[in-house]
């Protein structure tokens, strides 16, 4: 398992862009990522921001085969966006990288792009998608918090219409 996981990584890295092997693996992927969003509104519902931090384990959001897949599914969305398509927020550059369990910073609280709210999995309230300059996180509302980074999940170079 640790040799496939090296593996995929080395793919992701050399190619930029790592698609699924099939319809399948995907589905899968994704199946396992609502299963990570269930566990944390189970373990965590009424999360009290002040105590977030001091929370063992940390929520698992995104794990390898869940990043490699939302990636892609980005990519998609935003190379068949059509021209003109707003994306607040993707040029927005932070001072640092966000870090699960902080709380979500009041002034980075945009606009999600539509079109990418269109082709990520919906998530249950109070969870939602945000974009901090580049990085995608999941934040819970109620108790505004991150509870999933993804960085980086938004390049230059796909927020451009070839």
């Amino acid at each position: 398992m640790r040799i496939i996981a090296i593996g995929l990584l080395g793919i992701v890295l050399s190619g930029g862009v790592a698609a699924a092997q099939t319809v399948e693996e995907r589905a899968r992927v994704l199946r396992d990522f609502d299963r990570n969003i269930a566990n944390y509104a189970e373990r965590y519902q009424c999360l009290d921001p002040v105590h977030a931090p001091v929370l063992e384990p940390s929520p698992r959001v995104f794990t390898l085969p869940v990043a490699m897949v939302f990636r892609q599914l980005i990519v998609e969305a935003l190379q068949d966006r059509a021209p003109g398509t707003a994306m607040s927020g993707v040029a927005n550059w932070p001072r640092r990288h966000p870090v699960v369990l902080e709380p979500f910073p009041a002034d980075e609280l945009l606009e999600f792009p539509e079109v990418m709210a269109d082709a990520l999995p919906v998530l249950p309230a109070p969870l939602e998608y945000r974009l901090i300059g580049r990085d995608l996180v999941v934040r819970d509302v109620q108790s505004d918090v991150i509870i999933g980074v993804l960085r980086d999940a938004v390049s230059a170079i796909s927020t451009l219409r070839r």
